[in-house]
């Protein structure tokens, strides 16, 4: 297989899960689909970002509120809080900061993480199908990533930058996720994404020009 990034599937997860638990998130998202499934999955995921606008000043708006409330809570609340306002939803984003941390499958699921989902599914209006699957796993993906990259912009900022580039040199040279996972011949390989930070393919992600409005933006107000 020349390229396992684009070719192969992910590795399979339970189906035969309990509804409404981090399981079930698992195996009804796009991005842990078996390939008969991705596509209407990952089209529910297009047509809640479609509706999305103005992202960049909402996320500086946010963050400019919450100045004082320190930089970590400012990473890990505005990126999701802004996402969720989106999709008619409250800020849940100690939720979804909860659930991210036992989504992908070789991490452990804790009862926190169940008693999360439970009340995202709730907020969602308690249909426990493939569009609330969509909705969570949207901002559960914005989560952690999107923290992660902001730190180290942060962290990396030289003075004769913006937003933009700052973000693009920190997506080159530091990015927050370096490795995805494949199956390939009945086992699960990993593969490197430093030279493509949001994968490639079918299952590049959906929401990477959401994010880089979202992120810049906070840059916008962290950094003026």
């Amino acid at each position: 297989m020349e390229n396992p990034l684009i070719e192969a599937p992910v590795p399979p997860v339970p189906q035969d899960v309990e509804p409404g638990g981090v399981g079930w998130l698992r195996a009804k998202v796009a991005r842990f689909s078996r390939p008969e499934d991705h596509a209407r999955r990952r089209a529910l995921v297009l047509d809640e970002l479609a509706t999305m606008g103005a992202l960049r000043d909402k996320a500086f708006a946010l963050t400019r509120e919450m100045r004082d409330g320190g930089v970590d809570r400012i990473l890990w609340t505005v990126p999701v809080a802004v996402l969720a306002a989106e999709l008619g939803l409250p800020d849940v984003s100690r939720d979804i900061a909860t659930v991210s941390g036992s989504y992908h499958p070789h991490t452990g699921i804790g009862d926190d993480a169940e008693g999360a989902m439970r009340r995202l599914i709730e907020v969602c209006g308690g249909d426990v199908d493939e569009r609330t699957a969509a909705r969570i796993g949207l901002l559960v993906q914005a989560c952690d990533a999107t923290a992660k990259l902001l730190g180290k912009a942060l962290a990396a900022h030289r003075s004769d930058e913006d937003a933009e580039g700052l973000l693009d040199r920190v997506l080159r040279e530091d990015p927050p996720v370096r490795i995805t996972r494949r199956w390939v011949g009945g086992e699960v390989v990993e593969v490197d994404l430093s030279e493509r930070p949001f994968g490639a393919g079918p299952k590049r992600c959906p929401g990477e020009a959401r994010a880089l409005q979202v992120a810049a933006g906070i840059l916008d107000a962290l950094l003026c």
